[in-house]
Parts: structure tokens; sequence; C-alpha cells
């Protein structure tokens, strides 16, 4: 074979690894082109493929590796020298050797530093506790950002529906109104309203369309896959609003105080600052650590006059009394900052919870009413069609009564998603999730 199809080849071969290891160490990537999926279905894709659960579990790995750099202070430390000095005869002087060799090994390991190893430790384990945490937000975020999106699809799916039964209304109303015109009861009017009617409610369909697909890219960008990926879902708003009593108020709060991610990682985080202040005082006591090294020296290059040396070593922070206070006060302030902020924290997910819970409240209470207006618009459409097939109402009557009935199927529709939606939202504030 050629010597530059061999390299060649070789060039393939090495940027098709590469691209394997880029492939491998970032999100999964998949294909859901032409697929009906489930919440269910949509929440285990988001978990393999959503970039932000991935750059959460990185985070954490991140800080795990911290571990080992901690402990590498109870271990010992390995120091090997060697030095070479030339000394260029000086007239008058007795006559040296020019050459010297000097080569040292020294081992020192340390046997008490006031704490500051373990509280290092200590505070690295709750680091990672609290970036354990901080995956859980990540995990919540992402659940709820596809139940939500997945929700608006059925509500955009639903209210196109709506649409869809208003154009075929609309298109019957034309009919009718062709009919009686031909028969002479109703003006020729009436036929162009209807026209205007029936064009006006097939824009609505083609915007319809067009949130569905916004939603569905919406979708697509929460479990982290191309937003131009064509798919289909399957649920409805009743799986996401069982009946039931819900949740006091107080309960709610109790739980989002229990169970939110942010506030248990910041009660890693206060322990973890509390293992930064022990740190920093262990400034104020000596390090003790013993010490051993070994050596040659001589005038040749495999010098034979050895060396040895055994010692106890003590280090007394005389001088740097002020430095490990100022270290000292670093600490304690940022402890007392991480409280401040632990406080602001449960204020603001208090404030999440009691506004969805007010969200969910409102919503059934919204649903209740608009069934009942639905249940009148019905009764009002059935009335003026009537009339005006016995030519004694006109057609602004059926337009005007078409229009509040499109208007309650809407409403009941916006409802029962808005009920799923605050349902997400009060999940989403307690820390549950699905």
């Amino acid at each position: 074979m050629p010597l530059s199809r061999i390299k060649t080849a070789g060039t393939t071969l090495a940027a098709l690894l590469l691209l394997w290891a880029a492939t491998a160490a970032g999100s999964e990537t998949v294909t859901i082109d032409q697929q009906t999926l489930s919440l269910s279905q949509c929440l285990d894709l988001a978990r393999r493929t959503n970039p932000a659960g991935h750059l959460a579990r990185q985070n954490l790995r991140a800080v795990r590796e911290r571990t080992g750099e901690g402990r590498s202070g109870y271990y010992p430390t390995l120091k090997l020298s060697s030095a070479y000095t030339y000394t260029t005869p000086q007239e008058g002087m007795a006559q040296t050797s020019p050459d010297s060799y000097d080569t040292r090994l020294a081992v020192r390991q340390p046997l008490f530093d006031g704490g500051a190893t373990s509280s290092l430790l200590e505070g690295i384990e709750h680091s990672v506790n609290a970036q354990e945490h901080e995956v859980g937000k990540s995990d919540l975020d992402i659940a709820y950002a596809v139940r939500a999106t997945f929700l608006d699809i059925l509500k955009k799916q639903a209210l196109l529906e709506v649409r869809k039964t208003a154009l075929a209304g609309n298109e019957q109303q034309l009919a009718q109104a062709v009919a009686l015109h031909r028969e002479g009861v109703s003006p020729r009017a009436d036929v162009l309203k209807s026209e205007v009617q029936v064009s006006s409610a097939r824009l609505e369909i083609v915007r319809g369309e067009h949130a569905v697909l916004a939603a569905k890219a919406a979708l697509a960008a929460a479990m982290g896959v191309p937003v131009t990926s064509r798919f289909a879902v399957e649920g409805g708003a009743e799986n996401d609003s069982p009946p039931g009593k819900t949740a006091s108020l107080e309960e709610a709060l109790a739980e989002a105080r229990a169970m939110r991610p942010e506030l248990k990682g910041f009660s890693a985080r206060l322990e973890a600052a509390d293992a930064a202040i022990r740190q920093a005082e262990s400034g104020f006591y000596p390090n003790v650590s013993l010490d051993a090294s070994y050596g040659w020296q001589e005038n040749s290059f495999a010098p034979m006059d050895r060396k040895w040396g055994v010692g106890v070593t003590v280090g007394l922070p005389v001088f740097e009394q002020l430095t490990t206070r100022s270290k000292v006060a670093q600490a304690r302030a940022g402890r007392d900052g991480l409280k401040a902020a632990e406080m602001q924290a449960r204020r603001t997910i208090e404030l999440e919870v009691e506004l969805a819970w007010l969200l969910l409240k409102e919503a059934q209470e919204r649903l209740a009413t608009s069934r009942k207006r639905l249940e009148q618009a019905e009764e009002d459409m059935r009335v003026s069609e009537g009339r005006y097939k016995e030519g004694l109402g006109t057609l602004l009557e059926v337009i005007d009564a078409r229009t509040a009935l499109t208007a309650s199927r809407t409403e009941v529709v916006t409802s029962t998603y808005d009920i799923a939606d605050a349902l997400a939202k009060l999940d989403r504030a307690t820390g549950k999730g699905l």
C-alpha cells in the first residue's frame, strides 16, 4: 500500500476515535423522530440526554476528586535532590578537586498539624454532599421543565381541536347561509359574513398548528434533543390532576422544608463552612513532623562519603498569629453569609410554594365556573341556530353564540391544563418532582 494511503487511513482512524471519545464523554445523543412518547418516556430520555444534568454530575465528580488531594496530607513526602558544583582553582591556595557532587534523599512524615488535614477532609465530604443535592436540584428542574412543556403540548393540541370544531361549525353555518340565501330567506350579507368566519377559523387553525410545533420544540430542548425533532406525545391532563383533596398550605410548606434539595445543600455547605473555620484555627497550633535524610557527597561522580540524619521538626507559628486570626475571621464571615443566604432561600421557597398552591386553588375554582359557562353557551348556541333556521333570528346572533361557545370551550381546556400545570409547579416547589 502506498505511504500516502497509509497516512490517510491512519488520520481517518484517529479522527473517528476522537469523535467517539467526545460523544462518549458528553450527553447521550438519540433520535426521536416519528416516535410517540409518554410523559415517563420523556422524563427518562431527559435524564440521559439533558446537558444540564450531565454538567451537574461532572461538577459532582470534580468535587469528589478533591478527596484524594485532601488525604495526601496524611502521607509522607519524598524528595530526591542532586547537585554538581565546580570551583575554579585559585593561585596561592591549596589545590583540591574542583568538582563536587552532592546527592540527598529526604523523607518527611507529618505527625501533627493542629487538625488542618482532618478539617480539610471533613469540609470536602460536606462539599460532596452539597454537590449531590445540587444534582438533585438539577434533576428536579429538568423534570419540571419536561413536565410543563409536555403538558403545554397537550394543551395546545386540545385548543387546536377546539379551533377545528369551531371551523366545522362555521363551515356548517356557511352552507346553511348559502341555502337560505338561495331560498330567498336570508340576504347575501349573511353569506359574506359566514365566509369571513370560515377564513378566520382556518387562520386560527394555522396558528394553533404552529403553537403545537413551538411547544414540541420547547419539550425537545428540555429533553436535550434537537429542537427540530418531529414526534408525537400521548397522555392527558387527567394523569396530572388526580381527584382527591389537595394538601393544605401548611402541609405543602412543611414538605418543602423537608424535601427541597436547596435547603439540604445549604445544611451541607454550612457544615463545610464550620470545617473551614476549624481548618483556619489549626494555624494557631504547632506543626510536628518526622524527618529523615540520607546523602552522598564526594569529589567524584559516584560519591562514597555517606551521611544520614533523623529528627523531629516542630514549627511554632509565633509570627503568624495575625494571619491566622484574619483567616479565621474570613471563614466565620463566610459562614455567616451562608446562613443569611440559607434564610433568603427558605423565604423564596416558601413564596414559591404559596404561589403554586394559590394557582392550583384558583385553577380548580375556574374550571368549575368554566364548565357551567360551557353548558350555558351550548344552550345559547342551540337556541340561536334554531331561531336562525326558522327565520326568527339573525346571523349575528348565531355568530355571537358560536364565538361564546368557542371561548367557553377554550376556557375549559385552559382551566383543565392550568390545574395540571399548577400541580407540577407545586410538586417542584415542595421538592417532589415526579
